[in-house]
């Protein structure tokens, strides 16, 4: 699934169902609500003494499902499309435009000092990692055609071993024995994850799963995910001990964690949405929610916004939970009509139609190369009657 796909006209075909949309719209809220409470450093001022502590956890851990569902979604829809050079150049495009706009804007603003290097570091925000969870996406979607040409051949009991041994390897084997993640990139996030979460979506777009109480099983794996970090947060500050040990559940690709977006995407894939303004309202804020993180994620963006909010402040009363939610829902609407103006832009000056120029020039050089450097595949079909039956005298 592409974050800059065109949402298809109602009643369209092609038209994707409102259901994983909307997860889309969910999961974007559910990142500006993780951000609240840890860039704004509103668990940091916590203690296990007070209420919001344990309430605070457990918002953040039904929030902890928001990242994994974004790749569950790409897998579900990418794992039948085919890969479009375009679409690629348009999303690194994106991400590195996008970075580099907002740095010059804070930069006018005087909320940032400009510098060149500062500009070239913002402006290569695929490359420079200024988004881990960017980088890593734009990598799953260049491997695509790789893991759907593996997956396609693939039958139900294989795909199911290959889903079972990525399981076992890289999200529970991590849980009960020590595995350092060799291609961690955050927050016990990886490159393998995601390639795990794609091959499972994979599979569960091929094998739809029977209807269960998804949405029970999401806040009961929820709630053992919060339980497991509110408990080691009790422990550690009765017996001291690494502060690692906190997040052996409350990690992105922990069991619980995986499990639960797991069935929190199989929730809403299921969800019947009717109505045509409820799903207008989807088509239209679904695509911009990758706009959304971009600009609010900066990290020339991220200081400035929450050392002025100073959600810390109010932690420890009940406007806090107001406060979360003014805060969330601002930010999304705000972040939303920026990245809607870029798509606007985009689309005045042709710049998808350029990227389009480019991918098939590059295509065309590429095929040429290939062409030009590559031997030929000499055909094994036999020329004669006597080489297609042997000579008489062999076996």
């Amino acid at each position: 699934m592409n974050f800059l796909s065109k949402p298809a006209a109602h009643n369209d075909p092609r038209e994707r169902a409102p259901g994983p949309e909307l997860l889309r719209i969910v999961c974007m809220l559910m990142i500006l609500t993780s951000h609240f409470f840890v860039h704004g450093k509103v668990l940091g001022v916590l203690r296990p003494t007070d209420v919001n502590f344990h309430i605070g956890w457990y918002i953040e851990a039904c929030c902890y499902v928001m990242v994994n569902c974004f790749v569950l979604i790409t897998g579900y829809y990418q794992s039948a499309s085919s890969f479009k050079l375009k679409k690629l150049l348009l999303l690194w495009g994106q991400i590195d435009f996008t970075s580099g706009a907002v740095y010059l804007l804070l930069c006018a603003a005087k909320l940032s000092e400009f510098t060149w290097s500062g500009f070239f570091t913002a402006a290569a925000a695929v490359t420079g990692q200024r988004y881990w969870f960017a980088t890593a996406y734009v990598f799953l979607y260049a491997l695509s055609p790789l893991l759907n040409r593996a997956l396609r051949d693939l039958g139900r009991k294989e795909h199911l071993i290959a889903c079972a041994a990525l399981w076992g390897l890289f999200v529970i084997g991590r849980n009960f024995v020590y595995w350092q993640d060799f291609a961690n990139l955050h927050g016990g996030y990886s490159y393998t994850s995601f390639i795990v979460l794609y091959v499972t979506a994979a599979y569960l777009r091929k094998y739809p799963p029977k209807k269960r109480r998804w949405l029970l099983w999401y806040f009961v794996l929820s709630a053992v995910t919060a339980g497991s970090r509110i408990l080691m947060t009790v422990l550690y500050y009765r017996f001291k001990f690494s502060s690692d040990y906190l997040k052996v559940f409350m990690q992105y690709n922990s069991v619980t964690v995986v499990a639960a977006s797991v069935c929190f995407f199989l929730f809403f894939l299921n969800l019947k949405i009717k109505g045509r303004f409820p799903r207008a309202l989807i088509s239209f804020f679904a695509p911009l929610t990758f706009g959304v993180y971009i600009i609010h994620e900066h990290r020339d963006l991220r200081s400035p916004l929450w050392d002025r909010l100073k959600p810390y402040e109010a932690a420890k009363s009940p406007k806090m939970f107001l406060m979360l939610a003014a805060t969330v829902l601002g930010l999304f609407f705000a972040c939303s009509l920026l990245e809607f103006v870029r798509r606007c832009l985009s689309r005045l000056c042709r710049i998808p139609d350029l990227f389009g120029l480019a991918a098939d020039w590059m295509g065309r050089a590429a095929r040429r190369l290939l062409k030009r450097f590559l031997p030929r595949e000499e055909s094994c079909k036999p020329t004669t009657k006597q080489e297609s039956t042997g000579s008489g005298n062999e076996p």
